[in-house]
């Protein structure tokens, strides 16, 4: 009877600790809000360019360093610019392609805006947003990265 009723204690013991270890589920929403955060995100130039028809293009020139250990072949990121009066000029999302990235090694990428070129004394921001709900996130090119 004791051996029965410690082997009783012991299997729920065990089948609680089990419990506890598996924890949530990360949702696919989630999981893409961890991998967004962990890419760093740091502007290194920008200048304006002209295609064949003379329209302008501002080209964002990007380090891009993933810290987390798993890839994302996507990421949106938004391109402000700002003018020397604290005017905002542009503010527009712009979808990278990191398809050749490898997590943990930084990449210079560019960032590219059609239709738009650079005033001498404009400053050029690009930031990660992190702070998207559920539904913004699914909105973004980037989910469709995501195991369901």
């Amino acid at each position: 009877m004791k051996t029965r009723s410690l082997v009783t204690v012991t299997t729920m013991l065990l089948c609680t600790l089990a419990m506890l270890g598996c924890g949530k589920r990360e949702t696919p929403e989630e999981h893409l809000a961890r991998l967004r955060r962990a890419h760093d995100i740091v502007p290194t130039g920008a200048t304006t360019t002209f295609d064949a028809e003379g329209y302008p293009r501002l080209v964002v020139d990007l380090r891009v360093t993933n810290q987390s250990a798993e890839r994302l072949d996507h990421l949106t990121v938004m391109v402000r610019v700002v003018s020397s009066d604290g005017v905002e000029r542009l503010n527009v999302p712009v979808t990278l392609d990191l398809s050749a990235t490898r997590p943990g090694v930084g990449v210079q990428i560019a960032a590219l805006v059609d239709n738009y070129g650079l005033a001498d004394d404009d400053q050029v921001f690009v930031d990660v947003l992190n702070d998207l709900g559920p539904e913004e996130l699914r909105a973004l090119p980037e989910f469709a990265d995501i195991p369901q």
